[in-house]
Protein backbone atom coordinates (compact mmCIF):
# COMPACT_ATOMS: atom_id res chain seq x y z
CA UNK A 1 0.00 0.00 0.00
CA UNK A 2 1.03 3.37 -0.81
CA UNK A 3 -0.07 6.87 0.60
CA UNK A 4 -0.48 9.31 -1.75
CA UNK A 5 -0.26 13.42 -0.23
CA UNK A 6 -3.43 15.28 -0.81
CA UNK A 7 -4.38 18.75 0.58
CA UNK A 8 -5.07 21.60 1.14
CA UNK A 9 -7.44 20.87 4.49
CA UNK A 10 -7.33 22.19 7.68
CA UNK A 11 -9.01 20.03 9.68
CA UNK A 12 -6.69 17.37 11.26
CA UNK A 13 -9.34 14.18 10.55
CA UNK A 14 -8.79 11.03 10.18
CA UNK A 15 -11.40 8.87 7.91
CA UNK A 16 -11.19 5.15 7.66
CA UNK A 17 -13.76 3.39 5.28
CA UNK A 18 -13.50 -0.56 4.22
CA UNK A 19 -11.21 0.54 1.23
CA UNK A 20 -9.12 3.06 2.63
CA UNK A 21 -8.13 5.71 5.08
CA UNK A 22 -7.39 9.80 4.98
CA UNK A 23 -5.23 10.65 7.62
CA UNK A 24 -3.18 13.87 8.65
CA UNK A 25 0.26 14.64 8.06
CA UNK A 26 2.36 14.79 11.11
CA UNK A 27 3.72 18.57 9.84
CA UNK A 28 -0.26 18.90 9.78
CA UNK A 29 -0.76 21.54 11.84
CA UNK A 30 2.65 23.81 10.95
CA UNK A 31 1.51 23.89 7.05
CA UNK A 32 -1.91 24.70 7.93
CA UNK A 33 -0.31 27.82 10.27
CA UNK A 34 2.21 28.80 7.53
CA UNK A 35 -0.76 28.89 4.95
CA UNK A 36 -2.96 30.24 7.29
CA UNK A 37 -0.73 33.30 7.77
CA UNK A 38 0.47 33.98 3.85
CA UNK A 39 -0.61 37.05 2.57
CA UNK A 40 -2.92 35.44 -0.22
CA UNK A 41 -5.03 33.60 2.45
CA UNK A 42 -8.04 36.02 2.97
CA UNK A 43 -11.50 35.26 3.68
CA UNK A 44 -11.13 31.27 3.48
CA UNK A 45 -9.66 31.54 0.03
CA UNK A 46 -6.28 31.25 -1.15
CA UNK A 47 -5.42 33.23 -4.23
CA UNK A 48 -3.68 32.77 -7.24
CA UNK A 49 0.56 34.26 -7.11
CA UNK A 50 1.19 37.44 -9.55
CA UNK A 51 4.17 36.92 -12.36
CA UNK A 52 5.49 39.64 -14.88
CA UNK A 53 3.76 38.76 -18.16
CA UNK A 54 5.70 37.96 -20.87
CA UNK A 55 8.53 40.68 -22.41
CA UNK A 56 7.58 42.72 -25.41
CA UNK A 57 10.92 43.64 -26.74
CA UNK A 58 9.43 46.59 -28.01
CA UNK A 59 8.54 48.13 -24.38
CA UNK A 60 10.89 50.45 -22.36
CA UNK A 61 8.83 49.96 -19.31
CA UNK A 62 8.52 46.98 -16.21
CA UNK A 63 6.35 44.17 -17.05
CA UNK A 64 2.76 44.26 -15.39
CA UNK A 65 2.25 41.16 -13.41
CA UNK A 66 -0.86 39.10 -13.87
CA UNK A 67 -2.16 35.58 -11.73
CA UNK A 68 -0.60 31.90 -12.29
CA UNK A 69 -1.28 28.76 -10.91
CA UNK A 70 -0.36 27.52 -7.75
CA UNK A 71 -0.12 24.65 -5.64
CA UNK A 72 -1.00 24.39 -2.08
CA UNK A 73 1.24 22.16 0.23
CA UNK A 74 -0.07 18.32 1.22
CA UNK A 75 -2.04 18.37 4.76
CA UNK A 76 -3.07 14.67 4.20
CA UNK A 77 -2.26 11.61 2.78
CA UNK A 78 -4.69 8.83 0.86
CA UNK A 79 -4.16 5.21 1.99
CA UNK A 80 -6.26 2.64 -0.49
CA UNK A 81 -6.18 -0.71 0.10
CA UNK A 82 -3.77 -3.34 -1.74
CA UNK A 83 -5.59 -3.80 -5.53
CA UNK A 84 -7.53 -0.62 -5.42
CA UNK A 85 -4.61 1.82 -5.32
CA UNK A 86 -3.76 3.08 -8.36
CA UNK A 87 -4.14 6.82 -10.09
CA UNK A 88 -7.54 6.82 -10.91
CA UNK A 89 -9.03 5.57 -8.40
CA UNK A 90 -6.83 7.81 -5.96
CA UNK A 91 -7.94 11.04 -8.08
CA UNK A 92 -11.50 9.76 -7.60
CA UNK A 93 -11.26 9.31 -4.01
CA UNK A 94 -9.57 12.72 -3.23
CA UNK A 95 -11.81 14.55 -5.31
CA UNK A 96 -14.79 12.57 -3.38
CA UNK A 97 -13.60 13.31 0.26
CA UNK A 98 -13.11 17.27 -1.17
CA UNK A 99 -16.70 17.92 -2.04
CA UNK A 100 -17.95 15.86 0.89
CA UNK A 101 -15.86 18.52 2.50
CA UNK A 102 -16.87 21.44 0.54
CA UNK A 103 -13.31 22.03 -1.26
CA UNK A 104 -11.44 20.86 -4.21
CA UNK A 105 -8.67 19.32 -2.45
CA UNK A 106 -5.74 17.52 -5.04
CA UNK A 107 -2.89 15.47 -4.80
CA UNK A 108 0.31 16.78 -4.22
CA UNK A 109 1.83 18.46 -6.87
CA UNK A 110 -1.18 19.21 -8.88
CA UNK A 111 -2.15 23.13 -9.61
CA UNK A 112 -4.67 25.51 -8.95
CA UNK A 113 -5.73 27.63 -11.92
CA UNK A 114 -7.85 30.27 -9.78
CA UNK A 115 -8.75 31.39 -6.04
CA UNK A 116 -8.97 28.34 -4.28
CA UNK A 117 -11.16 27.51 -0.65
CA UNK A 118 -9.91 26.40 2.23
CA UNK A 119 -13.10 26.90 4.57
CA UNK A 120 -14.78 23.80 4.81
CA UNK A 121 -18.25 23.87 3.05
CA UNK A 122 -17.42 26.55 0.33
CA UNK A 123 -18.10 24.23 -2.10
CA UNK A 124 -21.28 22.14 -1.46
CA UNK A 125 -25.04 23.15 -0.04
CA UNK A 126 -24.97 20.36 2.76
CA UNK A 127 -22.83 19.08 6.01
CA UNK A 128 -21.44 15.98 6.22
CA UNK A 129 -19.83 14.44 9.43
CA UNK A 130 -16.58 12.10 9.25
CA UNK A 131 -18.61 8.90 10.37
CA UNK A 132 -21.04 9.87 7.18
CA UNK A 133 -18.84 10.89 4.71
CA UNK A 134 -16.94 7.33 6.27
CA UNK A 135 -19.95 5.47 4.63
CA UNK A 136 -20.32 7.65 1.61
CA UNK A 137 -16.84 6.46 0.82
CA UNK A 138 -17.81 2.98 1.66
CA UNK A 139 -20.60 2.84 -0.90
CA UNK A 140 -19.10 4.90 -3.83
CA UNK A 141 -16.46 1.91 -3.47
CA UNK A 142 -19.05 -0.10 -4.14
CA UNK A 143 -20.19 1.89 -7.25
CA UNK A 144 -15.79 2.06 -7.87
CA UNK A 145 -15.49 -1.76 -7.78
CA UNK A 146 -18.70 -2.73 -10.17
CA UNK A 147 -17.82 -0.55 -12.63
CA UNK A 148 -14.12 -1.42 -13.57
CA UNK A 149 -14.84 0.10 -17.42
CA UNK A 150 -11.98 2.90 -18.22
CA UNK A 151 -15.02 4.89 -19.54
CA UNK A 152 -17.52 4.53 -16.66
CA UNK A 153 -14.39 5.68 -14.50
CA UNK A 154 -13.31 8.68 -16.52
CA UNK A 155 -16.86 10.12 -15.92
CA UNK A 156 -17.23 9.48 -13.14
CA UNK A 157 -14.26 11.77 -12.37
CA UNK A 158 -14.39 13.83 -14.95
CA UNK A 159 -17.70 14.89 -13.74
CA UNK A 160 -16.67 15.02 -10.06
CA UNK A 161 -13.84 17.62 -11.10
CA UNK A 162 -15.73 19.90 -13.37
CA UNK A 163 -18.53 20.46 -10.80
CA UNK A 164 -16.21 21.31 -8.47
CA UNK A 165 -13.81 23.42 -10.91
CA UNK A 166 -16.87 25.07 -12.48
CA UNK A 167 -17.76 26.79 -8.94
CA UNK A 168 -14.42 28.73 -8.98
CA UNK A 169 -14.87 30.90 -12.16
CA UNK A 170 -15.34 34.68 -11.28
CA UNK A 171 -19.02 35.38 -13.82
CA UNK A 172 -22.10 33.55 -13.28
CA UNK A 173 -22.21 32.70 -17.15
CA UNK A 174 -19.24 31.31 -16.83
CA UNK A 175 -20.35 29.24 -13.82
CA UNK A 176 -23.29 28.08 -15.47
CA UNK A 177 -21.70 26.85 -18.95
CA UNK A 178 -19.04 25.37 -16.79
CA UNK A 179 -21.84 23.24 -14.40
CA UNK A 180 -23.73 22.41 -18.02
CA UNK A 181 -21.08 20.46 -18.79
CA UNK A 182 -21.28 18.06 -15.61
CA UNK A 183 -24.08 17.73 -16.15
CA UNK A 184 -23.64 16.65 -19.06
CA UNK A 185 -21.14 14.32 -17.99
CA UNK A 186 -23.27 13.02 -15.12
CA UNK A 187 -26.08 12.19 -18.15
CA UNK A 188 -23.36 10.19 -20.36
CA UNK A 189 -22.62 8.59 -17.09
CA UNK A 190 -26.40 7.61 -16.21
CA UNK A 191 -26.45 5.94 -19.89
CA UNK A 192 -23.41 4.18 -19.22
CA UNK A 193 -24.64 2.57 -15.71
CA UNK A 194 -28.57 2.65 -16.06
CA UNK A 195 -29.45 1.13 -18.58
CA UNK A 196 -33.54 2.05 -19.54
CA UNK A 197 -32.42 5.55 -20.16
CA UNK A 198 -33.02 6.38 -23.68
CA UNK A 199 -29.89 6.51 -25.76
CA UNK A 200 -30.65 10.07 -28.28
CA UNK A 201 -33.40 12.52 -26.42
CA UNK A 202 -32.78 16.25 -26.84
CA UNK A 203 -30.59 18.34 -24.25
CA UNK A 204 -33.80 19.97 -23.02
CA UNK A 205 -35.61 16.28 -22.27
CA UNK A 206 -32.24 15.23 -20.28
CA UNK A 207 -32.27 16.83 -17.09
CA UNK A 208 -36.21 15.83 -16.08
CA UNK A 209 -35.44 12.38 -17.53
CA UNK A 210 -32.09 12.25 -15.25
CA UNK A 211 -34.28 13.73 -12.13
CA UNK A 212 -36.86 10.90 -13.09
CA UNK A 213 -34.20 8.06 -12.92
CA UNK A 214 -32.94 9.13 -10.09
CA UNK A 215 -36.27 9.46 -8.03
CA UNK A 216 -35.90 12.74 -7.63
CA UNK A 217 -38.39 15.85 -8.24
CA UNK A 218 -37.58 17.51 -11.93
CA UNK A 219 -36.88 21.17 -11.10
CA UNK A 220 -39.04 24.09 -12.25
CA UNK A 221 -36.01 25.28 -14.93
CA UNK A 222 -36.03 21.49 -16.29
CA UNK A 223 -39.72 20.93 -16.38
CA UNK A 224 -40.67 20.46 -20.38
CA UNK A 225 -43.78 22.57 -20.71
CA UNK A 226 -46.47 21.70 -22.99
CA UNK A 227 -46.31 21.83 -26.38
CA UNK A 228 -42.54 23.13 -26.22
CA UNK A 229 -39.46 21.58 -27.35
CA UNK A 230 -36.79 23.48 -24.86
CA UNK A 231 -37.02 23.85 -20.89
CA UNK A 232 -35.45 27.19 -19.27
CA UNK A 233 -32.15 25.62 -18.89
CA UNK A 234 -31.68 24.22 -22.69
CA UNK A 235 -33.01 27.82 -23.63
CA UNK A 236 -30.38 29.10 -21.75
CA UNK A 237 -27.63 26.70 -22.51
CA UNK A 238 -28.88 27.02 -26.30
CA UNK A 239 -28.33 30.82 -26.17
CA UNK A 240 -24.87 30.33 -24.24
CA UNK A 241 -22.90 27.71 -26.60
CA UNK A 242 -24.69 29.02 -30.06
CA UNK A 243 -25.19 32.64 -30.06
CA UNK A 244 -23.41 34.35 -27.48
CA UNK A 245 -26.17 35.44 -25.84
CA UNK A 246 -26.62 35.06 -22.08
CA UNK A 247 -29.95 36.73 -20.42
CA UNK A 248 -31.03 38.01 -23.96
CA UNK A 249 -28.12 40.08 -24.40
CA UNK A 250 -24.24 39.70 -25.72
CA UNK A 251 -22.58 37.72 -23.07
CA UNK A 252 -21.62 39.72 -20.21
CA UNK A 253 -24.10 42.52 -20.40
CA UNK A 254 -26.84 41.43 -18.47
CA UNK A 255 -27.85 38.92 -16.18
CA UNK A 256 -30.62 37.15 -15.68
CA UNK A 257 -34.42 38.76 -14.46
CA UNK A 258 -36.21 35.77 -14.54
CA UNK A 259 -35.06 32.25 -12.86
CA UNK A 260 -32.40 34.08 -11.06
CA UNK A 261 -31.28 31.03 -9.16
CA UNK A 262 -31.01 28.58 -12.20
CA UNK A 263 -27.13 28.98 -12.18
CA UNK A 264 -26.84 27.90 -7.97
CA UNK A 265 -29.80 25.42 -8.22
CA UNK A 266 -28.01 23.74 -11.49
CA UNK A 267 -24.68 23.36 -9.06
CA UNK A 268 -26.99 21.39 -6.02
CA UNK A 269 -28.73 19.52 -8.78
CA UNK A 270 -25.18 18.06 -10.31
CA UNK A 271 -24.20 17.62 -6.54
CA UNK A 272 -27.18 15.38 -6.13
CA UNK A 273 -26.82 13.60 -9.33
CA UNK A 274 -23.43 12.57 -8.74
CA UNK A 275 -24.08 11.47 -5.54
CA UNK A 276 -26.70 9.73 -6.54
CA UNK A 277 -24.82 7.79 -9.57
CA UNK A 278 -22.85 6.84 -6.88
CA UNK A 279 -24.89 4.91 -4.93
CA UNK A 280 -26.21 7.11 -2.15
CA UNK A 281 -29.81 7.30 -1.01
CA UNK A 282 -30.14 10.29 2.09
CA UNK A 283 -31.58 13.20 3.22
CA UNK A 284 -29.19 15.41 1.02
CA UNK A 285 -30.03 13.59 -2.08
CA UNK A 286 -33.54 13.83 -1.78
CA UNK A 287 -33.42 17.52 -1.08
CA UNK A 288 -34.98 20.09 -3.65
CA UNK A 289 -32.61 22.63 -5.71
CA UNK A 290 -34.71 25.04 -4.37
CA UNK A 291 -34.01 25.32 -0.85
CA UNK A 292 -31.04 27.94 0.28
CA UNK A 293 -30.42 25.51 3.25
CA UNK A 294 -27.44 23.99 4.07
CA UNK A 295 -29.06 20.45 4.30
CA UNK A 296 -28.21 17.65 6.51
CA UNK A 297 -26.20 14.38 5.01
CA UNK A 298 -27.83 11.81 7.21
CA UNK A 299 -28.58 8.43 6.29
CA UNK A 300 -31.38 8.20 8.95
CA UNK A 301 -33.40 10.34 8.21
CA UNK A 302 -32.77 13.37 10.24
CA UNK A 303 -34.30 16.96 9.62
CA UNK A 304 -32.13 19.60 7.67
CA UNK A 305 -29.50 21.39 9.70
Amino acid sequence: MTAVHLGFLTEATTVEWGAGMIAPLPDHDAVVSAVNADSRHYGGWFYPPLVPVMRDRVESKNRPDMPTGFGLPATHALTLLSGSGNAPSEDFFIALFGMLKGLRLQREGWQHFYRCPTRRGSLCDFYADDREIARTLDIATDFWTANPDNGIRKLAFGALHWHLFAQLYEHEFERFNAQYTALDACWKLAQKVRTSLPRRPTHAQRPGLLAGELGRAVPPWAAMPANESSCPLSARRNALVHEAMYADEPIGFAHPQIERGMELELTGFVARCLVSLCGVENEYTRSPVTTRQIIGFSFGGETSR
